[in-house]
Parts: C-alpha cells; sequence; structure tokens
C-alpha cells in the first residue's frame, strides 16, 4: 500500500502548528510529529467510527485501522 500523501501532510502540518504554538523549540521534531500523528489518527478514527453508526465494542478496530492508514501499512 502506498502512503496517502494528504495524510501525510496533514501530519506534518498539524506538527509545524503545534511547534510554532510552543514558540518553537529546538530538538523537538520527533515529539510534536507524534502528537500530531496521534491528533490525526484520533480525528480519522473517530470519524470512521460515526460513519459506520458507533457500533459498540469496535472503537479499537477503527483506531488501529487508522494509525496501519498513517503509516501507510
Amino acid at each position: 500500500m502506498h502512503k496517502n500523501s494528504a495524510l501525510a501532510e496533514r501530519v506534518r502540518d498539524t506538527a509545524y502548528f503545534l511547534w510554532e504554538q510552543d514558540g518553537r523549540p529546538e530538538g523537538r521534531a520527533m515529539e510534536y510529529w507524534l502528537r500530531a500523528k496521534q491528533m490525526q489518527q484520533r480525528q480519522l478514527a473517530y470519524d470512521r467510527w460515526l460513519a459506520d453508526g458507533t457500533p459498540p465494542d469496535r472503537s479499537e478496530l477503527y483506531w488501529y485501522e487508522a494509525g496501519r492508514e498513517i503509516e501507510g501499512k
């Protein structure tokens, strides 16, 4: 599977925004990227869960699927 370039760009944009909001601290790029990735993963999983009618006991499935999509797997 090919990496979703639009999704990867959203992660980068979010990481950059968070970094700027914190005053552009040096040496913390990975921290901001991981925070941004988690935020995008959470949003993607939640949107899919809602679109499927909020099935009970399936939230973890959506979380893992969103993570795999962000990772490009």
